[in-house]
């Protein structure tokens, strides 16, 4: 069976509108939902279809974000992996494994990451799982997945990029400080989220802190 993970942003986005023909033939494309993405994801995920004329097959998770984080002893912190590993992987994993082996897993990782895919490939090759690398077969960098991203019509996804500078969970731990004020300035409820989370578990997931100015909160870097 052969995969291509998506996880919404434009390098996947990249890879999928690249091995479109290749995904219609053989492939299956596959997102895996955490439950804190933003809202725009439903509709980028929907316009995706409809460009691509295939389906992205939605991973359901096998917990709650709230359980990851509350019950599990789940962690976002800068510089760590937890989320992304549970709450991603895994899940992606253990769909994987409800088809026959041998397995074929494409990833988005692009021409400039090409240490990356090695260390990773070195970690993770199986005999019955094959990592492939698409965007580096194809020497796409980083840069050139935009062009693809507006070549193939995903309005939303550029557009997010545009005001967010990603596409992903919003209160990641490993976007910047940057991007962390930019959940506060256009999704308040969602930065609001973030911050009782914080409180909840007890410190912060990066190197903002919550502020209160006003009846406004807002996240400010320490």
């Amino acid at each position: 069976m052969i995969f291509y993970n998506f996880s919404g942003g434009m390098e996947s986005a990249a890879m999928i509108y690249l091995e479109r023909n290749r995904v219609a033939e053989r492939g299956m494309i596959r997102w895996a939902d955490t439950g804190k993405q933003f809202p725009e994801m439903a509709e980028s995920i929907r316009q995706v279809e409809g460009i691509l004329g295939l389906p992205v097959v939605v991973v359901s998770p096998r917990i709650t974000f709230d359980q990851f984080l509350f019950e599990a002893g789940g962690m976002i912190r800068k510089g760590t992996n937890d989320c992304s590993r549970r709450m991603k992987r895994a899940n992606l994993m253990a769909h994987m494994k409800t088809f026959e082996r041998p397995y074929e897993v494409n990833l988005g990782f692009n021409a400039d990451e090409t240490e990356r895919a090695d260390a990773f490939v070195a970690r993770n090759e199986r005999d019955w799982l094959h990592w492939r690398f698409p965007l580096i077969e194809a020497g796409v960098t980083r840069g050139d997945t935009r062009t693809l991203c507006e070549e193939a019509g995903f309005a939303i996804i550029c557009e997010m990029y545009d005001k967010m500078g990603r596409f992903d969970c919003f209160m990641c731990g490993n976007q910047t400080p940057r991007q962390a004020l930019k959940v506060a300035e256009h999704y308040p409820e969602l930065a609001a989220e973030w911050m009782d989370s914080e409180q909840r578990k007890g410190h912060s997931f990066m190197r903002v802190r919550p502020d209160v100015q006003g009846s406004t909160r807002t996240l400010r870097r320490v």
